[in-house]
């Protein structure tokens, strides 16, 4: 919180109507819950949400960003998610004002939040809106933990049309986190990474109620009935699972897991119904 507080006290907030640049889904999603989309001049190939995003300028993707396209957009404030390009290095190189956060945690996200309705000089918005998250949260939190806990993984990784390479969410990842307050007990929530590679011999050992697989979906969106039915007899290799003998293999496609920001509750209700259909979210 202290590196947030110093990025405040040194970058002026911005006058309306001032031009702000994009460079994740997860910063433009908050953004627009900022109430600031009209002051948004360009975003990533991969904002899709709101809708609104969809139609501006493309600076280039998240790891791939265009310098040049950024520069001609003339932005007073590019917003950066730390990356491994070094590209806040590089937009201070050119004279460009940088704002850069770390929105990879639930607290990571609120700390954005803050960092920019600050730069952006609407600070009460911010409150209001991390306030808003939270209360929605809470009551989520507070329905499943009336209900029995579900023994889960979230597997984000595999080589495409096979169960290698199998990489999933664990505890320390934002993913965890979400599907904890959902009411479910992650089998690798002793794991030493974030996301640790998985062998068949621990998932079998661990044997989990429920896979929700997002492991070979390149682009999210809707899960075609084939697409389904093609992923589920993958696992269908391993009938012992008590995931398989329920059928509670759920392949999913959705943003709203894996880009942290303002929808976290939206998941939060998505893992719910996936740990918890018999109980209105």
């Amino acid at each position: 919180m202290k590196r947030w507080l110093f990025i405040l006290s040194v970058l002026s907030p911005l006058e309306a109507g001032q031009r702000i640049v994009s460079t994740s889904p997860g910063i433009t999603e908050i953004l627009f819950a900022l109430g600031l989309g009209d002051r948004v001049a360009g975003v990533t190939s991969y904002c899709r949400f709101p809708d609104e995003a969809r139609r501006l300028p493309r600076i280039g993707s998240f790891l791939d960003p265009h310098l040049e396209t950024i520069l001609e957009l003339r932005p007073d404030l590019v917003i950066v998610q730390k990356n491994p390009v070094r590209l806040t290095e590089r937009l201070r190189a050119v004279r460009l004002r940088v704002l850069e956060v770390n929105p990879e945690s639930m607290q990571g996200v609120h700390e954005a939040i803050a960092a920019i309705a600050a730069a952006a000089g609407v600070p009460d918005r911010g409150r209001q809106l991390s306030e808003r998250m939270r209360s929605e949260l809470n009551t989520l939190g507070e329905r499943a933990g009336r209900l029995p806990r579900t023994k889960v993984v979230f597997f984000v990784g595999r080589t495409p049309g096979t169960l290698d390479g199998l990489i999933a969410a664990a505890k320390g990842s934002y993913l965890a986190e979400l599907l904890e307050i959902a009411g479910g007990d992650n089998i690798f929530a002793d794991a030493p990474a974030a996301y640790p590679k998985i062998t068949h011999e621990e998932l079998l050992a661990r044997n989990p109620d429920v896979i929700i697989d997002m492991g070979d979906s390149t682009h999210t969106g809707v899960i075609s009935e084939e697409h389904r039915q093609a992923v589920i007899r993958l696992w269908s290799r391993y009938p012992v699972l008590n995931a398989m003998r329920n059928r509670r293999v759920y392949p999913v496609a959705d943003d709203r897991f894996v880009i942290p920001g303002p929808r976290m509750a939206q998941a939060v209700r998505l893992f719910g119904k996936l740990l918890h259909p018999e109980v209105s979210w």
